[in-house]
């Protein structure tokens, strides 16, 4: 069984007041702030829904759904065109009342409630002051998070740091989306200051000290602010052992299953078979702890739904640079299912089984499975990797004019890969080269894990690599797709919210 911090919401966190009238007795199993924010585990169980809030699977960042848009959105991949809101977003023809974007933008204020109730009650609760820092940086952290989401998808929108005490403080006025970077830089720096570089291994997968410092340092190279990303990145990789932190041996090996939670997970997303056996419940008592996203994935053949596959375009990218031995780039291999020889795919020999022009997904895939109809998966997902670490590093120095160092970083990427060894040469890179390089690795490096379409857009290169590579909508494509609209519901019920441009 695995051992980690599983994400449970039993805890009812939409907190109510009593009664006014003293003709209603008070409910003793129901959780009020009266009896609520009393203990460590109240608090604990307040960072634990935050968690929860991340992965669920159509309003979560890291959940099912959004998975598959992050990836539908770029050159690399399509989504199928059964599920409107989903097609709408890969084929760009989504508006202001796409039900997809509209779940994210609740999601993201869900996390943001919850992380306020930990914060504001934890401050005043009257419990070990150690403790009480670390869970509060916890909370920090992924309300950090949740504005780093909302920044990158959606742009300016309202910021809340306290829970709405009157009607009238639920509805805010957009910040802008400078505001909302630093409300995000500033939750990422108070986080790092209390959180703790690991934990005990009943609490693994809980956000650490590094995950908030290497956060901190995507938020500043999104924002372009290379030095202030070197800082924080340089940070990590000057003391990777201190933080434990390392490259996994085998890329296929952060994918089997069998090494989670490894020297190269930073911020891992944590599944598992535990927890009541349904997928398809809002009741909590009863959700699987597991993801569903290897059937949304799979080929019809197998049972599969195949709401999301690979175009040609990634595959491509996969054979540009052959390794220094062997046929493929082991990243092609642990990423994509195609025709080559001996390519057997969930037990089947591919080129029986599917035409040799069809693509299909490995990455986070239990491909290996033998129980078809099974599609619970306990397989983690990945929201920083130490590999990112070493290529933002890259970057950062890169950008500030640095090429010479970060050739060594991007070697190491190269390396495992089993790439022909280009150190030297890329000693020598300039910063256009160096960039090349850069933005080849993490395409390959990254494929399905949700940064290409971000890559893209902060380097300011997402319209013409949709329109160059001519995939499923490029026709639709204009540069107000870069963010979504805010959504219809927000509109309607917001009398303080205005639309962002070009909307």
């Amino acid at each position: 069984m695995k051992l980690k911090y599983i994400l449970t919401v039993f805890a009812v966190i939409a907190l109510s007041g009593c009664s006014e009238s003293f003709l209603d007795l008070e409910n003793p199993n129901k959780v009020t702030n009266d009896n609520f924010w009393k203990t460590e585990n109240d608090l604990n169980s307040g960072v634990a829904t935050i968690y929860s809030a991340l992965v669920e699977d159509y309003t979560g960042h890291y959940g099912t759904v959004n998975w598959e848009l992050k990836a539908g959105r770029t050159e690399n991949f399509t989504i199928r065109n059964d599920v409107r809101s989903r097609y709408e977003i890969s084929a760009y023809l989504n508006t202001f009342s796409n039900g997809s974007s509209s779940d994210l933008y609740k999601g993201y204020y869900i996390g943001i409630f919850r992380a306020n109730q930990v914060i504001q009650n934890g401050l005043i609760m009257d419990i070990d002051e150690n403790v009480k820092n670390q869970l509060i940086a916890e909370a920090k952290f992924l309300r950090g998070l949740n504005y780093f989401f909302l920044a990158i998808d959606f742009g300016a929108v309202p910021i809340f740091t306290t829970v709405a005490a009157t009607s009238e403080e639920y509805y805010a006025p957009k910040s802008s989306l400078e505001d909302v970077w630093q409300q995000c830089i500033s939750d990422f720096t108070d986080a790092k200051l209390h959180l703790p570089e690991g934990y005990p291994d009943d609490q693994t997968g809980r956000a650490t000290k590094g995950a908030a410092m290497a956060f901190l340092g995507r938020a500043y190279l999104y924002r372009h602010e290379y030095d202030k990303a070197l800082i924080e990145l340089k940070a990590i990789v000057d003391n990777e052992n201190q933080y434990g932190y390392g490259l996994q041996e085998e890329y296929a090996e952060l994918f089997d299953g069998q090494h989670e939670n490894g020297i190269e997970s930073v911020f891992e997303l944590q599944y598992s078979l535990l927890g009541g056996p349904d997928i398809w419940t809002g009741n909590p008592a009863s959700k699987t702890r597991a993801t569903f996203i290897a059937q949304e994935c799979a080929p019809g053949e197998v049972g599969g739904w195949f709401e999301l596959y690979p175009t040609r375009v990634l595959l491509d990218a996969f054979l540009e640079e052959p390794p220094a031995s062997g046929n493929f780039d082991p990243r092609a291999l642990a990423t994509l299912a195609w025709d080559h020889p001996g390519s057997i795919y969930y037990q089947r020999e591919f080129s029986s089984t599917w035409g040799p022009e069809e693509i299909w997904l490995r990455k986070n895939q239990n491909w290996w499975n033998e129980n078809e109809g099974d599609w619970k998966s306990e397989l983690n997902e990945y929201g920083m990797r130490y590999a990112d670490v070493l290529l933002m590093l890259a970057e950062a120095y890169t950008m500030e004019g640095q090429p010479g160092d970060a050739a060594p970083l991007v070697h190491r990427i190269r390396q495992r890969a089993n790439l022909t060894d280009k150190l030297t040469e890329m000693t020598g890179y300039n910063q256009e080269e160096m960039m090349i390089e850069i933005k080849h690795q993490r395409n390959l490096e990254f494929a399905r894990e949700g940064l290409h379409f971000y890559d893209l857009r902060r380097w300011g290169i997402l319209e013409e690599t949709i329109k160059e590579k001519q995939v499923t909508g490029y026709q639709n494509y204009t540069s107000k797709f870069e963010y979504y609209p805010i959504p219809e519901n927000e509109l309607d019920n917001n009398p303080e919210m205005e639309q962002n441009a070009p909307w």
